[in-house]
């Protein structure tokens, strides 16, 4: 029985953001020659790797956790590991590819919880995309499916990300709500990741409310699980909002070296959203130091990147940004 206690383990570190430990612990079970239970070690280790922003080695975990599911003529194994390959396209900036693979897994199920998620994660690019009411669908179709099966996890997932997109249309008032009952059950459930996302996206909501020093201490909290965890691309993030926090706190020049770090490992991870996202906040913040070549070289790398990932809305705001308004539909 060592192969199952050790996949609970596994799965229990995981819950816990201890992602070195799950992952040892699933490596353990991978060559056992239960193949059900191979299949679930590759897929769990496939997850943890897609947490750690090491997303090669979660294509190469979630295809062998594939070729096994395949074996066994388990549908539902093969339509998780078509919803986690989405999820690596996702992170990767790789939209057409990863509604593709939403698309296969869609076609696999007939679960309803591996329904709801997968509307989530359509909803997701939606949201990027600035196509708000179909975010807003996704999410209220996900929650519904989430509430019907029981699953808090994937219900406290949605209220973060329904909480995204009440944010992008400034309801503010909606959006800090969504946070917090998303924060809640991260805390009850021990997710120390959620309760860094929760934070750090929560950080926008302070900082249009004016509450700056309280957004930089959501990030410094978030900054601090992500790296226990090992999480890069969330440590990016928790730096580039609380880059935001500092600029608009006046103090311009810590905030361009945040923001600046959080470009880097953008860059480093291959997180293209993130970049756009850090070179935006990079330009304007050389701008208010004066550097306008500076400032103009990271908003068109800004603009490029955006326009790439079809964020509309945010290709937009940067060509106003730039002063030529037409450079928008690029």
């Amino acid at each position: 029985m060592i192969g199952p206690e050790q996949l609970a383990a596994g799965q229990r570190a995981e819950t816990a953001g201890d992602y070195i430990g799950a992952a040892a612990a699933y490596r353990a079970v991978i060559d056992v020659p239960d193949v059900r239970l191979a299949a679930e070690a590759h897929f769990c280790l496939a997850r943890v790797s897609w947490r750690q922003s090491r997303f090669d080695a979660a294509l190469h975990s979630f295809e062998s956790a594939r070729s096994l599911a395949e074996r066994l003529g388990d549908e539902e194994l093969c339509a998780r590991v078509d919803n986690g390959i989405g999820a690596v396209h996702y992170a990767g900036g790789d939209y057409a590819s990863a509604r593709r693979a939403y698309g296969a897994a869609q076609a696999r199920t007939s679960d309803a919880g591996m329904r709801g998620k997968i509307l989530l994660n359509l909803g997701v690019i939606a949201n990027i995309e600035g196509d708000f009411a179909s975010a807003q669908d996704h999410y209220d179709r996900a929650i519904a499916l989430f509430e019907a099966s029981g699953d808090s996890a994937s219900a406290m997932l949605a209220l973060h990300n329904r909480g995204m997109v009440e944010a992008d249309l400034e309801e503010w008032d909606k959006a800090d709500a969504s946070f917090l009952a998303a924060l809640a059950i991260a805390a009850d459930r021990g997710e120390r990741e959620m309760v860094a996302k929760s934070l750090v996206n929560r950080s926008e909501v302070l900082v249009e409310r004016r509450l700056l020093t309280e957004a930089v201490e959501h990030c410094d909290r978030a900054l601090q699980i992500y790296a226990d965890v090992g999480d890069e691309v969330g440590r990016g993030e928790a730096l580039r909002w609380r880059a935001h926090s500092l600029g608009r706190m006046g103090d311009y020049s810590e905030a361009e070296r945040e923001a600046t770090e959080a470009l880097r490992i953008a860059v480093r991870c291959g997180a293209r959203l993130l970049e756009a996202e850090a070179a935006r906040e990079v330009g304007v913040l050389r701008r208010q130091l004066g550097d306008q070549a500076g400032s103009d070289k990271q908003l068109r790398r800004a603009l490029a990147l955006f326009s790439e990932l079809g964020a509309r809305r945010d290709a937009t705001d940067v060509a106003d940004l730039l002063g030529d308004p037409s450079l928008g539909s690029l």
